[in-house]
């Protein structure tokens, strides 16, 4: 199914969504398109793109910036210092600091629980640049038992075949459902 509804949020469950990779940077847009029209807001965890770069993206897109927060893995790292855009945004030191992003996350999952939203963690495949797939696997499945647990939905996005096959099968255990994006988008 490449369609988010309602009911597919509302269980609470999390989702690998595969996008190939030159249209990742769309396809981001058409999640998060997807997400607010079901009148949810946003936790976006990025490793792929700073959080100026996804709102000047999103703005361009007529996405509705006061509906997303950020927790920004890459900004601070690549930068060394903060980003002059740090509006609705939460900035890790660095991205191979899964402590200080767990810890963030938590505090975003508490901050917003009951409410609806959901997270949206862009991209796996990126964050394999900095982390072992091993790591990655734990991680994974620390954020979506946490959310599964709140009942919040969350969206992990990974490159089409970009992800070794051990780490596939965990990411296949802790979600609920594959999102094929790299289909044509069907509307």
């Amino acid at each position: 199914m490449n369609k988010i509804t309602a009911e597919k949020l509302e269980g609470g469950d999390s989702f690998l969504v595969f996008s190939s990779a030159s249209m990742l940077k769309e396809n981001n847009v058409r999640l998060v398109r997807e997400i607010q029209d079901l009148q949810y807001q946003i936790i976006m965890i990025t490793f792929n793109q700073p959080s100026p770069i996804l709102k000047r993206t999103y703005a361009k897109n007529n996405l509705d910036l006061e509906k997303i927060i950020f927790i920004d893995a890459v900004s601070k790292y690549a930068l060394g210092t903060l980003p002059e855009d740090i509006d609705r945004a939460v900035f890790i030191n660095n991205p191979r600091n899964l402590t200080n992003l767990s810890v963030a996350i938590s505090e975003m999952l508490k901050e917003f629980s009951g409410t609806r939203t959901c997270v949206v963690l862009d991209s796996i495949s990126t964050m394999l640049i900095y982390l072992s797939s091993e790591d990655i696997s734990k991680f994974t499945h620390f954020m979506t038992s946490k959310m599964a647990i709140l009942g919040m939905p969350g969206f992990l996005i990974a490159v089409e075949n970009g992800l070794n096959p051990v780490l596939m099968t965990h990411l296949s255990t802790f979600t609920s459902e594959v999102i094929d994006f790299t289909a044509p988008n069907e509307g």
